[in-house]
């Protein structure tokens, strides 16, 4: 796996060079957080796939200003994509970043065949109190919401570390990307996508309950969903090799 900026970008990817021959995985991070959230994916999928995983404008290694609005954030998106002339993109986002792929899949449909939606909602309201909380005290924030969106069991050190380094250490991200999804609803547009679609839903993410999963998949007209057990909001790093295992089979 190697760290690399381009275009005023950051990211991460498993292979220097992508092959042209190859579907190329997408993965687009979720509020406040970076591209780090991926790195068991770009590194367990890079045998198969194409791997990358970008840090959105304004986080980690990509240069600013912020995107105030879901639209905007997948207008960097393509940017991104056009700039380093990645093939067969299939996006893969979490949360916001599954709001991002849904706004991709609407606004630009013929350029994705294939997509993943992993722990997100066609609507993505956030409580008054979260965004106080990540306003006046980002500290305390990030503390409660490992305690909040992960289950006991999953709690580890490890973890915590893990998405310590891929979360942002300043609240302006967390402020700016929470507002961006209160205002992002796309619910009566979903019966619009033509795209095959994978739904991966976590059966303890209180963030994301299941019926918002479930909603996805019964109104996306090829939608398929598969449901990771005991994981909650942050699956793909709970349960990486389960949550690999569902992309690779989607994509075969």
């Amino acid at each position: 796996m190697m760290s690399s900026r381009l275009n005023g970008f950051g990211f991460l990817a498993g292979q220097p060079h992508p092959d042209p021959k190859r579907k190329t995985l997408l993965f687009i991070h979720g509020a406040a957080q970076n591209s780090r959230f991926w790195e068991a994916q770009v590194s367990g999928l890079a045998p198969e796939f194409n791997t990358v995983a970008l840090d959105l404008p304004g986080h980690c290694r990509s240069q600013g200003p912020l995107c105030t609005s879901v639209e905007e954030m997948a207008s960097a998106v393509l940017e991104f994509m056009d700039g380093s002339g990645l093939p067969s993109v299939v996006p893969c986002g979490l949360s916001m970043g599954g709001g991002i792929v849904l706004q991709l899949l609407l606004d630009h449909p013929s350029r994705f065949p294939e997509a993943i939606l992993a722990n997100t909602g066609a609507r993505l309201r956030v409580l008054p109190d979260i965004l106080e909380a990540a306003r006046s005290n980002y500290d305390a924030y990030q503390k409660a919401l490992f305690h909040f969106v992960v289950p006991e069991p999953r709690r580890t050190p490890e973890l915590k570390d893990a998405l310590d380094m891929a979360t942002e250490t300043g609240n302006a991200a967390a402020v700016t990307d929470l507002t961006a999804c209160d205002a992002f609803d796309v619910m009566d547009r979903l019966p619009e996508i033509r795209s095959r679609v994978l739904v991966l839903a976590a059966e303890k993410d209180i963030s994301t309950p299941l019926k918002y999963g479930r909603l996805l998949s019964d109104k996306i007209p090829d939608a398929s969903m598969k449901v990771i057990q005991g994981c909650g909001h942050f699956s793909p790093m709970e349960s990486p090799e389960e949550f690999n295992n569902h992309i690779a089979t989607f994509l075969a």
